[in-house]
């Protein structure tokens, strides 16, 4: 694999002070996304950058560094393989969690990684959450939200440079942009679209008004 400062731009992100920490989770990462190089990279990117808000917001930067390097830990496993995973490790999932397939590799991997690394409750919500999102979020929760949806390394989505510029200024009206952007990529593409999204889009306008 490319090393990292030709993949990422450096001047966006910086590694964690802990640097022992980042790669030990690194190296874990890497092997299972091995198949999937730009997922790996995507994940070190959603790290780096979670660990550059956890400066303006006064979050724990390790927490963002180890929810963000973990988010995707289960995103190269196809859908019959989550499931199977999901009951391997008691997963519930509702109809409305099955329908909405995209969110179910958070919801197993925040199960595997508080197995496998005794992840704390704060890292484990965050990464449960940080596809559909919900009302009322820990800053930990908004920051991976917001990482995954702004890290560098994205090109695809419209606006997506208004979302990184207002992650550093307010980061629950960033939050309510990349809903909503979300959103109409989820309807665009005829995807199913778990209620936690409309009710994160709810709650937070709500809250910025």
């Amino acid at each position: 694999m490319e090393n990292i400062d030709n993949k990422i731009n450096i001047n966006h992100c910086r590694t964690n002070d802990n640097l022992q920490l980042f790669l030990k989770y690194n190296e874990e990462v890497k092997n299972v996304l091995k198949d999937d190089e730009d997922r790996y990279w995507h994940s070190v990117s959603v790290s780096l950058t979670a660990q550059n808000l956890a400066d303006v917001y006064g979050a724990n930067k390790d927490d963002c560094m180890v929810a963000g390097i973990l988010h995707d830990y289960c995103k190269c496993m196809s859908i019959n393989e989550m499931l199977l995973m999901c009951e391997k490790y008691n997963v519930e999932l509702s109809d409305e969690d099955k329908q909405a397939d995209g969110c179910i590799h958070g919801f197993l991997a925040a199960k595997i990684c508080k197995d496998k690394f005794n992840i704390n409750d704060e890292v484990y919500n965050a990464i449960y959450y940080h596809t559909c999102g919900r009302p009322n979020m820990t800053i930990l929760e908004k920051i991976i939200y917001i990482s995954d949806f702004i890290e560098p390394l994205r090109r695809f989505r419209d606006r997506v440079e208004e979302v990184r510029k207002m992650a550093y200024i307010n980061i629950d009206k960033a939050v309510v942009l990349s809903s909503e952007m979300g959103l109409k990529h989820l309807k665009a593409t005829n995807k199913f679209i778990h209620s936690n999204t409309q009710k994160t889009i709810e709650y937070y306008k709500k809250l910025i008004n």
